[in-house]
């Protein structure tokens, strides 16, 4: 019965129910597309290559090999800070160099970073060169010596060229600056990747779903809030005419017979007799 009495009052007012149907169709495919001079609607939704690489973090003694080599135990720190290295500084122009592109021309974002809002990220998706890294960890939270990167490109070719190159670029560094250094050959930390980079096209921006589910919304709340602002104006006009009655009166109360029975009654009563003046 209730949803029969809010379908009547849709039908009521439906000329309020077709401008909110309107409005929220249009929210729910702003949510999905977009619109591009001339007049033209185009999806927000695209395909980027995405290429994937694990870079081992090992010891001169292969941990791989030996049992308890010297200096694994820091190795999950040891990666955790080159994960956070790579993205900036002389480890990402090494990684230009060998990916063939300027520091500018691309993006690193680590996600174990401090501060990850410190990190600009790139402001168009579909044509952005980027990688992210980040330190596999165990069940329990504890870090592995491995760093896991997710190269992004607008093509395959192009992101496994940087996959590769994170891991060309940090040898590189690490070589360069042991050699600075003059730390010997046995005593360098050790980078590798482990398999091969692979690559796929990935869907990228929002779902069919998210602009339907946020048409529907928006018509929902919209007829709920015009029927609920029509039940107020109603009891608010209907409050209002109570009052203006309640004001009135009774309307017996002041009919010309009632006011002649009572004036009668006045006069029969001695205000002003003989008896007030003998008591006095």
């Amino acid at each position: 019965m209730q949803t029969v009495t809010i379908l009547r009052q849709l039908w009521r007012l439906r000329l309020a129910t077709a401008l909110i149907a309107l409005v929220s169709v249009a929210v729910g495919t702003l949510v999905v597309a977009k619109f591009s001079f001339p007049a033209a609607l185009q999806t927000r939704k695209y395909e980027v290559g995405i290429a994937n690489v694990r870079i081992l973090v090992d010891t001169p003694e292969s941990q791989v090999v030996d049992v308890a080599p010297r200096g694994s135990d820091t190795l999950g720190i040891r990666a955790n800070l080159l994960a956070n290295l790579m993205v900036d500084g002389d480890v990402k122009a090494a990684i230009g160099r060998r990916a063939g592109l300027a520091s500018s021309q691309f993006f690193g974002i680590a996600e174990s970073a401090t501060d990850p809002g410190a990190q600009t990220p790139p402001s168009d998706p579909r044509r952005a060169v980027v990688f992210r890294t980040k330190v596999s960890t165990t069940p329990d939270g504890s870090r592995l010596p491995i760093i896991e990167v997710e190269a992004q490109a607008p093509d395959t070719a192009g992101a496994t060229r940087l996959a590769n190159a994170t891991i060309a670029g940090l040898q590189d560094y690490l070589n360069s600056k042991a050699a600075q250094d003059n730390v010997r050959d046995a005593r360098r930390l050790r980078v590798g990747g482990l398999g091969v980079a692979e690559a796929h096209m990935a869907p990228r921006g929002p779902r069919l779903f998210y602009g339907i589910a946020a048409a529907l919304f928006l018509f929902g709340l919209g007829c709920f809030t015009m029927i609920g602002g029509s039940r107020l104006a109603r009891a608010y006009r209907a409050a209002g005419t109570a009052e203006e009655q309640a004001g009135a009166g009774d309307p017996l109360e002041d009919a010309p017979e009632h006011r002649e029975d009572r004036n009668d009654v006045r006069s029969l009563t001695p205000v002003d007799g003989p008896l007030h003046e003998r008591a006095s």
